[in-house]
């Protein structure tokens, strides 16, 4: 075995210009995490994981300390500058001939320590990965671009390729896999992008983060099944290359009964969309912005209609001008008053075409009928996992899918793997297919997907803790499916769903 000679770079970008400054020679130490939302729990929620970092750092100079005048990096941290600054770290195990990356986000404020006779002066650092830098930023969908998605049949990936496109990340900083499902009806109204496609990617049976080199990936439901990382062994482990070794059932995804609700929508009749509750009052020579926030979405807007009057009667529409914006389930309506005098604007409406919701539609699979385990059932008793109200479920064959996608996660208890203490492998990955052979354990190799990585870094070295659910679990046909332009025809492998 070859010998490891560890090291470690951190660069940290004070001035938000895009050039890194080295910060390695004050690293003490480093520790993070990284992990994915267990299968079918991100259906019900639109939070994602967000991975961390902590850092260390010395400071016998006052150089991360933001009240040190004399600090050589105060006009970059002075009154929480530092907030949100980008950095990453990198890791070698090879003497430096290769670094990979094995965070990268940006900072939180600091926590300045306060020396003692066993340590001296010390700033500890959080900082999040790059899902932070934009999780705040909210964003509203243009009528007209939401109609115009639709009507060009937009997948979950063309979605939120979009909308991280709109928030401000690079085209460079997106990677996407095809998309499953054409999702007929899809909006953001002053929401937060990146919730928005954690939901979305939840509802399509896949994920979406950002990783440790700083690339927002959506992952689709097949991503297990065709990516080389997945599909063969990127690291074997041995009891002796680790300090710890468990294997764990768990029950808490167990179930032999599967329902998924989908919330079909169509356009429906022109109609009046918005009216104001109250009658909006423009004040002489004024100019005032009026937000119509619809009940929901509008496929299309036909017009706004309005009149003005003083409070004496007289019409004053010639003196009033509106311009609207149209949002997909809003707009944002600009009045211009030019008259003298205060007029009132009745009536006031958008005319358009809402959305309408038609009865939900349920998707059942049972293991009895779906499934391959109901013997385990027939003397426990039935456990159901129902999935309702994810708006982006909205047609049969989405919920059927899914149905079918969980119950065959769901209904064996599901093995997990922890292998603590491993010598760090900076270029693993989320997803990566790894092997584990503990005789003591388990008679045959274990092999499954990495779903969580916590790690160490300091003047021990580089250590990993890796948490693994079993392939087979995952896919019951693990690589037996049919790949278009792959395989042919007479291979006999497997539709996958």
């Amino acid at each position: 075995m070859s010998t490891r000679v560890i090291g470690a770079r951190l660069w940290v970008d004070w001035d938000f210009d895009g050039n890194y400054t080295d910060e390695s020679a004050y690293l003490v130490s480093a520790s993070g995490d990284m992990s994915l939302v267990p299968p079918g729990a991100g259906l019900m929620s639109s939070s994602g994981i967000i991975s961390q970092m902590k850092l260390t750092l010395r400071n016998a100079s006052g150089r991360f300390s933001p009240l040190r005048t004399d600090g050589a990096l105060y006009t970059y941290i002075r009154d929480g500058k530092s907030y949100h600054a980008p950095v990453y770290l990198e890791v070698t195990i090879d003497g430096g001939s290769n670094y990979h990356r094995v965070f990268t986000g940006v900072l939180k404020l600091p926590k300045e320590g306060t020396p003692t006779t066993k340590d001296g002066p010390t700033v500890i650092v959080d900082a999040r990965s790059m899902e932070e830098r934009y999780l705040q930023q909210r964003a509203s969908v243009y009528q007209s671009t939401f109609a115009g998605q639709h009507d060009l049949g937009y997948t979950e990936s063309d979605y939120i390729n979009t909308w991280l496109q709109t928030v401000g990340v690079p085209v460079g900083s997106i990677s996407r896999d095809a998309g499953i499902f054409v999702v007929p009806w899809a909006w953001l109204d002053d929401e937060s992008a990146i919730e928005e496609c954690w939901r979305l990617a939840a509802a399509c049976g896949g994920r979406f983060y950002a990783d440790p080199d700083g690339v927002f990936r959506y992952e689709n439901m097949a991503r297990w099944q065709t990516s080389a990382r997945s599909t063969t062994t990127q690291l074997a482990i041995s009891r002796d290359s680790m300090n710890r070794f468990e294997l764990k059932l768990l029950d808490a995804d167990l179930y032999n009964v599967v329902t998924v609700e989908a919330s079909p929508r169509a356009p429906g009749g022109a109609d009046v969309i918005w009216e104001p509750d109250d009658l909006p009052l423009v004040g002489p020579g004024a100019t005032t912005t009026i937000t119509a926030r619809f009940d929901t979405a509008a496929y299309s807007i036909s017009g706004l209609q309005f009149e003005a009057a003083d409070d004496g009667g007289n019409n004053q529409t010639v003196n009033v001008a509106i311009t609207p914006t149209y949002y997909a389930q809003r707009a944002d309506l600009v009045v211009v008053n030019s008259s003298n005098v205060r007029v009132r604007l009745y009536p006031l409406r958008v005319i358009g075409q809402p959305l309408v919701g038609g009865p939900e539609i349920e998707e059942r699979r049972t293991s009895a009928a779906d499934g391959s385990n109901q013997s385990f059932f027939s003397t426990r008793g039935d456990r159901t996992l129902a999935v309702r109200g994810n708006a982006y479920v909205q047609t049969r064959a989405h919920a059927a899918t899914l149905a079918q996608y969980l119950l065959d996660r769901c209904e064996f208890p599901r093995l997990m793997a922890y292998a603590g203490g491993c010598p760090g492998t900076p270029a693993l990955r989320l997803g990566d297919r790894v092997t584990v052979t503990d005789a003591l354990a388990a008679s045959a190799v274990f092999t499954g997907y990495v779903t969580s990585i916590d790690w160490t870094m300091d003047d021990s070295g580089f250590r990993q803790n890796l948490e693994l659910v079993q392939v087979t679990q995952m896919f019951p046909n693990d690589g037996e499916y049919f790949i278009l332009g792959t395989h042919t025809f007479s291979s006999n492998r497997y539709i996958f769903y």
